[in-house]
């Protein structure tokens, strides 16, 4: 069984991680805070193909650009969001419905340049009420089905990591920090309308 340091570095380093920084000061308080922890049993865990968001192809891309995500990574991003919630992602005042999926593909980068390596995929859900009402009932996963071989020992090979695993917590702890826990795409690398 590993402690919960050491998956606390890597869901850190995996997401929120810089590029030539890869352990910030918020990464080693909460390493430090969860120092004395075991880890429990992870249902939330085990590799196997995406589920939600696997159709993410057929979404609208929300950006005209790759973006560049400090709290992804350092990684390059592309953002997709169902039909369900398309709408609603453009407009700041709108609610987020149920159903609503938001897929953020990335690429790795290396001092400061794409290296072509595809990079974990980031996927919210918009949940029915009551999923999980202290983090405006959205789901997370973090996907990544073919680490490079840095990553990949890192990791202990492929991930799957999504709600209830506390391996995703990193990202519900960034998301409750951003307005309608969205995490918006910048205005000037956004869509202006729906296609």
């Amino acid at each position: 069984m590993r402690s919960l340091p050491f998956v606390a570095t890597v869901a850190l380093a995996a997401c929120g991680g810089h590029a030539n920084h890869p352990t910030e000061p918020m990464d080693k308080q909460l390493t430090s805070m969860m120092a004395s922890m075991e880890m429990p049993m992870d249902d939330g865990a085990t590799f196997g193909p995406l589920e939600v968001g696997a159709d993410y192809a057929s979404y609208v891309k929300m950006n005209t650009t790759p973006v560049a995500s400090e709290t992804h990574g350092g990684r390059l991003v592309d953002t997709y969001v169902n039909a369900v919630g398309a709408a609603a992602y453009l407009d700041p005042e709108a609610e987020v419905p149920v159903g609503t999926v938001i897929v953020k593909t990335s690429m790795e980068v290396r001092a400061g340049q794409a290296t072509g390596e595809a990079g974990p995929i980031f996927v919210m859900e918009k949940r029915a009420a009551g999923f999980d009402p202290d983090h405006g009932d959205w789901a997370y996963a973090i996907h990544w089905a073919a680490p490079p071989e840095r990553w990949a020992a890192k990791l202990g090979g492929p991930i799957y990591w999504r709600s209830p695993s506390h391996k995703v917590g990193y990202c519900v702890e960034c998301h409750d920090n951003y307005d309608r826990n969205l995490g918006d795409v910048p205005g000037d690398q956004k869509i202006k309308a729906l296609p």
